[in-house]
């Protein structure tokens, strides 16, 4: 099995009811098995439904924060918006953002936007996607030069050099979501970004952001 990032063949990290691979050299872990759609789109309409009003106002105001430490965004696309919550309460502060959500919306492919992107938010996604670099091009193209993508995502730095790393990962419990196929870690978010044409940036164990490079 190859790595979903650098193509690395990747040996058997670890097995349960999925079996997930970690690459040798930038650790990512990965499975190609995942809940099929119907059952994925059950699966996040039920996520949808636990969350509450102040959840979201929590979240934007660390992801507003996050935001302006590198610009004052004229134009956001909530990328993966679920039930749209969080660009309601965007919206509500003022923002222009615009929701994309496959289920409701269509892919980021199939979209035809007047116009390009300063911010692209990905809340809890980017550990969702099977086809990672054909999004990660879509993205790329509908950004602004200069722009940025912020993921939030649970990353395994915490463990992934432990010689106890598959017996840490065993109990963890971010793996056990279904829908989830790929972990990432600084090595992992740092040779994404060099293949992207983007600088990676990491902020703790939940998020990082991806700026990108004029192409000329």
């Amino acid at each position: 099995m190859y790595c979903r990032i650098c193509k690395t063949q990747s040996t058997v990290f670890f097995e349960d009811s999925r079996t997930f691979y970690r690459c040798p050299t930038c650790s990512l872990i990965f499975t190609e098995q995942m809940a099929d759609r119907p059952a994925a789109d059950r699966h996040y309409r039920e996520q949808w439904e636990k969350s509450s009003p102040d959840h979201w106002r929590q979240l934007a105001d660390k992801l507003e924060w996050l935001v302006q430490i590198y610009c004052q965004p004229q134009r956001i696309l909530d990328f993966g918006s679920g039930s749209g919550e969080l660009t309601k309460e965007f919206q509500r502060r003022g923002f222009d953002i615009t929701p994309l959500d496959p289920m409701t919306h269509g892919y980021l492919k199939d979209q035809s936007y007047p116009h390009r992107f300063d911010v692209v938010l990905g809340v809890e996604v980017i550990e969702h996607l099977p086809n990672l670099w054909e999004e990660l091009e879509e993205i790329h193209k509908v950004l602004t030069d200069k722009g940025i993508i912020l993921f939030t995502t649970l990353l395994t730095n915490e463990f992934i050099d432990l010689t106890s790393a598959a017996e840490v990962f065993k109990t963890w419990w971010y793996k056990d979501d279904p829908t989830h196929v790929s972990f990432f870690n600084d090595r992992s978010i740092f040779r994404l970004a060099e293949i992207l044409g983007c600088k990676a940036y990491i902020h703790g164990q939940m998020c990082f952001v991806l700026e990108k490079f004029p192409r000329h």
